[in-house]
């Protein structure tokens, strides 16, 4: 058996401090175990858990590696449940896996842990954690499979390693004076930006989106938190945007979470420019990563039925496709959990609709 690692709830202090602490953790952080996400999931009747990790290290002198991780609580009729979107990530699972499991244990009416280490997605890493006694879920997040640049690497070798495509919209749409700006975020900043959304599948919107007050609620958690802002382009001279995007930078790691444009243009390229744009910005804070935040699986890249198919074409001319792990259910008890799986779940969902996270 590993030695367990150090499970505990977050102090006060820590959680006024939790963007800054998340960024030391072994990967760094990411918007999903922000500040800013925990208040939007209150959004879904979810509350945020925050959780300090020890976890050992297998090295001389009993060194140990500190993770902080966010669990969104829910509760449905047979018992609460924790999910922790893309964590807890650390060096050593089996040590996080069973403080986990002892310190879940003691949490009264606690049905299951879903947890969501963020690490490479292979059958090696998905047997480790199923001979840990974990039951392997589904993908929760989009950003499992999704394109990651490493913006480490610097402007030029960044620039380089896009697709020729990109290269030329970008210098392209600078050439003829494409525009770009950081609105402030307010409600009409707000109102432009969905409404771009709103322009894809005749006024549907993007597959997957949420209602609208979801994400006023987005927007203004992470500009409140200032992990978030807005890029407007602008393809002419007047007042409206062609193009917008919002990119979070909570973490190590910006993520473009939303983007929206409308179809008529005046010069091409101009969202290869935008992203480039907040990239540059990224890089000049000292942000790590870049996640474009979503694509097929790689063995459905090509596949024109995938509700992601016509955004990922455009985000594969960055990079290619990194695929993380799944989620894996940390059950704690099995007969409820199910009970809950096999029958309860569609019946209370039917009757009362709920968030997704324990589906």
């Amino acid at each position: 058996m590993p030695i367990a690692a150090s499970v505990r709830r977050a102090q006060p202090h820590e959680v006024a401090e939790w963007d800054a602490l998340i960024e030391t953790n072994p990967d760094g952080g990411h918007m999903v175990q922000s500040l800013a996400f925990a208040e939007t999931k209150r959004f879904d009747g979810l509350e945020p858990v925050f959780l300090v990790i020890d976890a050992p290290l297998a090295s001389p002198g009993g060194a140990t590696e500190r993770i902080h991780a966010l669990a969104l609580e829910g509760t449905v009729s047979l018992g609460r449940y924790w999910y922790m979107p893309m964590g807890p990530t650390a060096t050593d699972m089996a040590a996080v896996v069973e403080g986990l499991r002892a310190f879940a244990r003691r949490e009264p009416d606690l049905l299951v842990v879903k947890i969501e280490p963020h690490l490479e997605r292979t059958p090696e890493s998905i047997n480790e954690l199923v001979a840990l006694g974990l039951e392997q879920s589904r993908d929760m997040q989009v950003m499992t499979h999704t394109v990651v640049l490493d913006l480490a690497q610097g402007e030029e070798e960044l620039f380089a390693s896009f697709s020729q495509m990109i290269r030329r919209q970008v210098r392209g749409a600078t050439k003829k004076g494409y525009r770009v700006e950081r609105p402030e975020p307010t409600q009409e900043t707000f109102d432009r930006m969905h409404a771009m959304m709103l322009t894809v599948a005749g006024g549907k919107g993007m597959a997957g989106m949420r209602e609208r007050a979801y994400y006023d609620r987005f927007w203004g958690a992470f500009t409140a938190q200032g992990t978030g802002r807005f890029y407007f382009g602008y393809d002419d001279d007047g007042d409206e945007p062609q193009a917008g995007i919002f990119v979070t930078t909570a973490g190590r790691t910006a993520v473009y979470k939303d983007g929206g444009s409308r179809p008529d243009r005046k010069i091409n390229g101009g969202s290869a420019l935008l992203l480039w744009t907040s990239m540059q910005d990224a890089i000049a804070e000292g942000i790590l990563a870049y996640d474009l935040a979503g694509t097929p699986p790689p063995e459905r890249a090509d596949d024109p039925t995938h509700p992601f198919h016509g955004l990922a074409q455009f985000k594969l001319r960055f990079g290619p496709i990194s695929s993380f792990l799944p989620s894996f259910d940390l059950v704690l008890h099995p007969l409820r959990h199910k009970l809950w799986e096999r029958v309860v779940r569609r019946i209370e969902w039917r009757i009362k609709p709920g968030p997704d996270t324990l589906r």
